[in-house]
């Protein structure tokens, strides 16, 4: 495990050094290119072999349940705990949002596949279920946390402005199912299965294409997720500790904890507590963003737990393993 974190931590390492290595290059743009790339070919085409391919058991049900409970337990414990700590609401809204959402394939799939060679398949299939159930988590409930802690206080007596609070749900609940309408690995999860039911076989060099581009997705997203990393100095670290602490390491024992009890069985039970020990999701940066929460704070949050990681991740496979 330490000599496959340490090749990804090498990769990331590069990337968020290519300002100073090669100085003509744009770095943010070609972050947001490699993204946009990974997002709507790279990815579809892994997710679309794997569902194609690998053989669906009682894991595709199972592996999205105890996600799906995770997450709002990681929730409810950051948004309980956080409150304490007196910080503003935006403040507050953007850690809750840092503690449940994992990045699972950015990050979790390149360590999956790194950690579990042999079982190439298999690993990919808990990814992409942990995937197709945290992105539609994070942008229905994560989208209406982030709007409600951004919402100010009417005072008591004022009249309600606005379209009122049902127009402002589903003026939400529109962006976020258009939002998820326009993820390309969710087409590509339909298309396979439909194919599937179909019958007709995927021509060879079909599934060799996929086959291509799904293995370039471990490198790009580990040069991509390091040309994002900002090093800038720490305030107030305890509320980002604590935002951490409740990713790296209550979320994955939760996920222990419920897999065990829901009877998640190998090989997916190892590769899926992994997954619930990944640091906060990129896309809740985003997210955050458009809330008009506080993003800065949220950055800094996810390259704490993202360096935190590399230590928490072994640390976690040994206690439980």
């Amino acid at each position: 495990m330490t000599t496959v974190l340490l090749a990804l931590g090498l990769i990331a390492g590069i990337g968020s050094i290519l300002r100073a290595l090669i100085p003509d290059l744009d770095v943010d743009q070609a972050r947001r290119t490699i993204g946009t790339l990974v997002l709507n070919v790279f990815l579809p085409a892994l997710v679309f072999r794997v569902i194609y391919t690998a053989q669906l058991g009682a894991e595709a049900v199972q592996i999205p349940i105890v996600l799906l409970l995770s997450v709002l337990v990681c929730l409810v414990v950051a948004i309980a705990a956080l409150r304490l700590c007196r910080l503003s609401p935006q403040e507050q809204g953007a850690l809750v949002l840092a503690s449940a959402f994992g990045n699972v394939t950015y990050l979790g799939l390149p360590v999956l596949q790194g950690l579990y060679p042999l079982l190439p398949l298999q690993v990919a299939k808990v990814a992409i279920l942990a995937e197709i159930t945290t992105t539609p988590l994070n942008l229905s409930l994560g989208t209406a946390l982030g709007r409600g802690f951004n919402q100010p206080a009417a005072p008591p007596t004022a009249a309600p402005a606005g379209p009122g609070i049902g127009a402002t749900a589903l003026q939400v609940t529109g962006q976020v199912g258009t939002e998820m309408l326009r993820l390309p690995a969710l087409w590509a999860v339909l298309i396979a299965v439909l194919w599937r039911l179909s019958g007709l076989p995927v021509p060879a060099f079909l599934l060799q294409a996929t086959q291509v581009l799904g293995n370039t997705v471990t490198g790009l997203m580990m040069l991509s997720l390091g040309m994002g990393l900002r090093y800038r100095p720490i305030r107030r670290p305890l509320p980002l500790l604590l935002a951490s602490a409740i990713k790296l390491l209550l979320s994955p024992l939760l996920v222990f904890a419920l897999a065990r009890w829901i009877g998640v069985q190998a090989p997916y039970l190892e590769p899926l507590v992994l997954e619930g020990a990944m640091p906060s999701q990129l896309l809740t940066f985003v997210i955050a963003d458009r809330a008009g929460l506080d993003a800065e704070r949220l950055a800094l949050c996810i390259l704490i737990n993202t360096a935190a990681c590399f230590f928490t991740i072994p640390l976690i496979h040994a206690l439980l393993f």
